[in-house]
């Protein structure tokens, strides 16, 4: 096993739910397995995506706001630290370390990767990526920015373009981006397998440290960011009037579920 697990997504195939397990989970799996799990920023470590994308593209979080000015004074302060952070969790130990970053996905230029082999050295790091059948995977999506106020664009090259061409599942170039710069050391597993074996893609993701489904922590109650979850509470500058009409209708009948007993 290589030192670095670097898990690149992609979206909506079970990410933050592997998230939140492994790291709700994280002593018990390194007690039992020897892997560590990066605590970065944020539970999906969005912050890395951040860093290596080109300056043209933007990740779901860049568009929100949950980082400095992009090219501000701050935002190299802050990038700094980020890339401190990793390298120091990575230095801490020889143990593997799992690092999940579904916005990784993204990347597909040569010096996005060159970025990211800073921060993961390819003689260092096994990639591992889920995909998603397309036309179920641009269904979801399309959902997941609804609901996430985001509004669908016709720039080829953003996270929002979801034509029936999108490149979000061009996974041939995905893969040959990360063969480039990381040689064969890519495990690629299928959504749709592990979903009908498991209902879950947490064994086969937790399967890439070597561990049997039977000595896993309890993971089967894990189904977070579904597309059927409630809308969101509006954000202010990013919502529109449908966003709110949305949101309020549906506060309004779980208050009525509430007060009026079932037959």
């Amino acid at each position: 096993m290589r030192q670095i697990l670097l898990h690149i997504g992609t979206f909506k195939t079970g990410t933050t739910s592997f998230q939140h397990w492994f790291n709700e989970h994280s002593e018990v799996l390194y007690t039992t397995t020897g892997v560590r799990w990066h605590q970065g920023q944020f539970p999906d470590s969005r912050e890395i995506a951040a860093i290596c994308l080109d300056a043209h593209k933007e990740t779901p979080a860049m568009v929100i706001g949950f980082f400095p000015p992009r090219f501000s004074e701050e935002w190299f302060t802050w990038a700094a630290e980020v890339r401190a952070n990793i390298q120091r969790e990575i230095e801490s130990s020889n143990d593997p370390i799992f690092f999940s970053c579904e916005a990784l996905c993204l990347l597909r230029t040569d010096s996005e990767l060159e970025r990211l082999k800073e921060l993961f050295p390819a003689d260092r790091t096994h990639i591992i990526v889920t995909l998603r059948d397309p036309k179920d995977f641009l269904s979801s999506w399309r959902k997941h920015l609804r609901q996430d106020f985001y509004k669908k664009s016709k720039d080829p090259t953003s996270f929002a373009y979801v034509k029936k061409d999108s490149w979000l599942t061009d996974y041939q170039e995905l893969h040959n981006a990360y063969l480039k710069h990381y040689g064969d050391h890519i495990t690629t597993i299928n959504y749709e397998r592990a979903i009908a074996l498991n209902g879950s893609i947490i064994p086969d993701l937790a399967s890439t440290f070597n561990v049997n489904h039977q000595d896993l922590p309890e993971w089967s109650k894990y189904f977070l960011n579904q597309g059927n979850r409630p809308p969101r509470q509006p954000i202010k500058g990013l919502a529109h009037p449908q966003h709110y009409i949305r949101f309020f209708l549906w506060r309004i009948l779980k208050t009525i579920k509430k007060i009026i007993p079932r037959a």
